[in-house]
């Protein structure tokens, strides 16, 4: 059901959700959810759908959804993580920081729209949290 909830949220982003990155919020769900290893695998697979959507590099998309992945699944074991609000706000907008910190390493391009992105990406990720969650 996850990967219904993955392409869901890949075609809302890639048509009417141009300002929020919900592929990303997946990817650090996935990570808190499942730990390092599907958090992974899963940030693999949601890097494979992004790269057939966007004109991104396709080896980029799965280098860095698989890394918000994994960091989130290692995150969330080496530092106490209870599940509220708060927490998944706090891990959504540090996942989303090194996405976005990462594209511009590895690209040297900067979109000037990844301040609302973060932003509101980082709001509604709860929201989003609760919905693939049930």
């Amino acid at each position: 059901m996850f990967f219904v909830w993955v392409v869901v949220a890949g075609l809302l982003q890639v048509t009417v959700l141009r300002d929020l990155n919900l592929l990303v919020v997946l990817a650090v769900f996935a990570g808190l959810k499942n730990g390092p290893l599907l958090g992974l695998l899963a940030g693999i697979c949601i890097g494979a759908f992004s790269g057939v959507l966007s004109v991104s590099p396709f080896g980029l998309n799965l280098a860095l959804y698989g890394l918000v992945g994994f960091l989130s699944g290692s995150a969330k074991e080496h530092i106490f993580y209870k599940e509220s609000v708060l927490m998944q706000i706090i891990f959504s907008f540090c996942g989303l920081f090194l996405f976005y910190l990462a594209y511009f390493v590895l690209t040297n391009s900067m979109n000037v729209s990844i301040l609302p992105t973060l932003l509101f990406s980082t709001i509604v990720s709860p929201a989003v949290f609760r919905v693939v969650e049930k």
